[in-house]
């Protein structure tokens, strides 16, 4: 595939600016943009030509990074893809439709049906220009699955022991608006049996003790300090190791 556009957001919610050249940063994302964050599984977004053009979409109205000329969801979640010479993402999955879109057209948001592109991360730093041509790579990640509790089913059975994650920086690791945020402690209430739920805190380190009765004793366990109610910030997980950049 070939890259005909690149775009930049330099504020969430803007409309994207086209450009000639990104800089891709290594578990950071694309210099410069909003949505460049340690952690997150959104930090650059592909989308496919042939789409937009079904849709009657100009380039960037799915505010997408980098739109490529061939179908980008034929691409799955773990596959790794170089842009260029040298820069290289990590599908992460689907980009999920949302009432922006609706925006645009009305319906838009059910019509696209799972095809408004794909996210990745970026694992290796490098340039990426308007013409640039992109090579699916041999070696592969693990899957993230595409729907919520998947996610967090996945992401939360990767927390280290003697480790927690606050829920602000979990929603960030799964990809997730702050409107999933009330959802988060039911959502871990309700997680599978064996799932070390208990290592997800709430804002500021404190302990969810409402939803999670045992969570105390549970952390005190592995050898996690907690200080009126709440987890000392050097047991936190850090972003940086949410999601693996090397295989």
């Amino acid at each position: 595939m070939q890259i005909l556009h690149l775009f930049t957001k330099t504020a969430s919610g803007k409309p994207p600016t086209s450009c000639d050249r990104l800089w891709l940063r290594r578990g950071l994302g694309i210099e410069g943009d909003a949505h460049a964050r340690a952690g997150s599984p959104r930090q650059v977004l592909l989308a496919s030509a042939p789409v937009l053009m079904e849709h009657g979409l100009r380039p960037g109205d799915l505010r997408e990074n980098i739109l490529l000329d061939g179908v980008v969801e034929a691409l799955v979640s773990g596959q790794v893809l170089q842009l260029g010479e040298a820069a290289q993402v990590r599908i992460m999955g689907d980009c999920e439709p949302c009432a922006y879109l609706n925006t645009l057209q009305p319906g838009l948001a059910k019509r696209i049906n799972g095809r408004r592109g794909m996210l990745a991360m970026v694992i290796r730093d490098g340039a990426v220009r308007v013409g640039d041509r992109t090579t699916t790579l041999p070696q592969t990640f693990s899957a993230v699955p595409n729907d919520t509790r998947g996610k967090l089913h996945e992401f939360v059975a990767r927390i280290p022991p003697g480790r927690v994650v606050r829920t602000t920086e979990l929603l960030v690791a799964l990809g997730l608006t702050a409107s999933h945020y009330r959802a988060i402690p039911v959502m871990l209430k309700k997680a599978d049996a064996g799932l070390p739920v208990h290592r997800v805190v709430g804002a500021g380190g404190r302990l969810l003790t409402q939803h999670l009765p045992d969570q105390a004793e549970q952390l005190a366990a592995e050898q996690v300090e907690i200080e009126q109610g709440e987890v000392r910030a050097e047991f936190c997980w850090e972003p940086q190791q949410f999601h693996a950049l090397e295989v």
